[in-house]
């Protein structure tokens, strides 16, 4: 007997509901890899797989802990906590270039700590005020280079716990029960682990270079030379080291083809 449309379309809703109700057909993910450590009461086992836990976790934050690093200086610049670090430093480059305007320059250190040099010379008024801008700046480089270098620690200590799993991996006990399929997830959460990483810790430094550029006003490397009588540092991206000691005779000019300027 043949079934009316309508009775069809039911008939093929109740199939459809059925097969959702039955589990996937596809290997499900291991403890570790959702996030678990099981217990193998093999000691060394035990702790391998708490550690990766205990890593993951900590790249886990990593994100929210790079945009809190800028959380004070969006502020500042005028933009919302959450807006994209290119956003920041847009703004801080149309900030930097009105307090140029104004006679002020900017020029961003990063070693041996991160300060904002803020050189002033009337040449006019500016609703721009530079030494909060450089509150702002200085905490959050500290901030971002902090992060950069812990996610660095982090990329090594998966790298370490890796070779752990290596080493795990031939003992009789990880041959056992759930600890090969285990140890085989932590293979894949450890290199995942790597990159997230890896990742953080560049997006971290590549705000911090790029903030440096964005401020860098250009006279801010001269004044230094006049006030301090070392040599200008070359801007960010560039080569050489550092300059001669206070009152000492300014360094000579490099030759054209030396000269790091454009």
């Amino acid at each position: 007997m043949r079934l009316s449309s309508r009775r069809s379309f039911a008939w093929a809703f109740v199939v459809a509901a059925s097969l959702s109700s039955l589990p996937a057909c596809g290997p499900s993910l291991s403890q570790i890899e959702q996030g678990k450590a099981i217990t193998t009461k093999e000691p060394a086992l035990d702790d391998f797989f708490k550690s990766v836990v205990a890593l993951r976790s900590e790249v886990d934050r990593a994100e929210g802990d790079r945009k809190a690093a800028r959380a004070e200086l969006m502020k500042t610049l005028g933009l919302a906590e959450t807006a994209e670090a290119s956003a920041a430093l847009e703004a801080a480059a149309k900030k930097a270039k009105t307090l140029d305007e104004a006679g002020t320059a900017l020029h961003l250190e990063l070693t041996p700590d991160a300060k904002l040099i803020v050189l002033v010379q009337k040449r006019g008024k500016s609703s721009e005020d530079p030494e909060a801008l450089a509150k702002a700046v200085e905490q959050s480089v500290k901030a971002s280079l902090d992060v950069a270098r812990r996610m660095g620690d982090l990329e090594q200590r998966a790298r370490f716990l890796d070779t752990k799993r290596t080493e795990l991996s031939t003992t009789p006990a990880a041959k056992s029960g759930d600890a090969p399929r285990e140890l085989e997830g932590a293979r894949v959460v450890l290199a995942d682990l790597r990159g997230r990483a890896t990742t953080e810790a560049g997006l971290a430094s590549s705000f911090v270079v790029g903030l440096a550029m964005a401020l860098e006003t250009g006279a801010a490397d001269t004044a230094l030379a006049k006030f301090t009588g070392k040599t200008p540092r070359p801007r960010p991206g560039g080569g050489g080291g550092g300059g001669a000691p206070a009152g000492a005779s300014p360094a000579p000019k490099p030759k054209p083809s030396d000269d790091f300027e454009p």
